[in-house]
């Protein structure tokens, strides 16, 4: 650890946080890395499956997550919980976050942004072929998206970088 002064709870609160949703993204990111190679070998990329993928990552996700965790006799309860993260964390089907891990991962997608805008405006330009004022409109909208699909807590902890990107586009 971090230290951390004794009267400052809010800070201490807000590293635990951080580390949780860390560890957590961490996992998830490990899963789906090993879960996109293993697809990769199988000869799974066709087009066509990419595009209905696109759409309903989020239900394909849980579907390869839920296959790939009983393969290995993972704890029931647990791959639910993994199921149901992975199926609410889509800002554009808005679904109540029940369970903390919900709520993180949910989280994690959305700041997962702020973080990649190069790749946002190779989305734009590049895959979706939108001119300059277009490209820059959809970049906003979808890191404004993500901003407020953010936990209060969320909003709180990002607000300043959410500020700081969005002044560069305006």
């Amino acid at each position: 650890g971090v230290f951390i002064p004794a009267g400052m709870p809010r800070i201490r609160n807000l590293c635990i946080w951080r580390k949780l949703l860390g560890i957590i993204l961490m996992g998830l990111m490990l899963l789906m890395r090993f879960l996109f190679v293993r697809r990769q070998k199988n000869g799974i990329l066709e087009r066509q499956r990419r595009i209905r993928t696109y759409e309903n990552h989020h239900i394909y996700g849980a579907e390869i997550a839920g296959a790939f965790l009983r393969e290995f006799g993972y704890d029931k309860k647990k791959l639910e919980l993994v199921q149901k993260c992975i199926l609410n964390h889509r800002g554009s089907n808005v679904m109540e976050k029940q369970s903390p891990e919900e709520i993180c991962v949910a989280d994690a997608d959305s700041i997962s942004h702020f973080d990649a805008v190069p790749s946002l405006f190779y989305l734009a330009y590049v895959q979706r072929k939108l001119g300059i004022d277009d490209g820059i409109d959809f970049v906003k909208n979808k890191l404004n998206h993500s901003y407020q699909k953010l936990s209060e807590r969320g909003k709180e902890i990002y607000k300043d970088k959410y500020e700081q990107v969005i002044s560069l586009l305006v």
